[in-house]
């Protein structure tokens, strides 16, 4: 049985962009940055954070 892929959410704090990295790629030293400016994102939410049930609060963060 597979839990799925754990995803961390940001949100630029230059351009306001909204999106998520895979925790696979936790190791890769672009990580957590903003793919359009290169700034670091400010985490906002992590897998664990999405109830079942509700309605997804990150289904609007880009995919990385």
């Amino acid at each position: 049985m597979t839990w799925g892929t754990y995803y961390f959410f940001y949100e630029c704090p230059q351009c306001g962009k909204k999106y998520r990295y895979e925790l696979e790629g936790s190791s890769n030293e672009t990580f957590g940055l903003c793919p359009d400016c290169r700034v670091m994102g400010r985490l906002v939410g992590e897998t664990k954070d999405i109830k079942q049930g509700e309605a997804d609060p990150f289904v609007d963060y880009e995919f990385v």
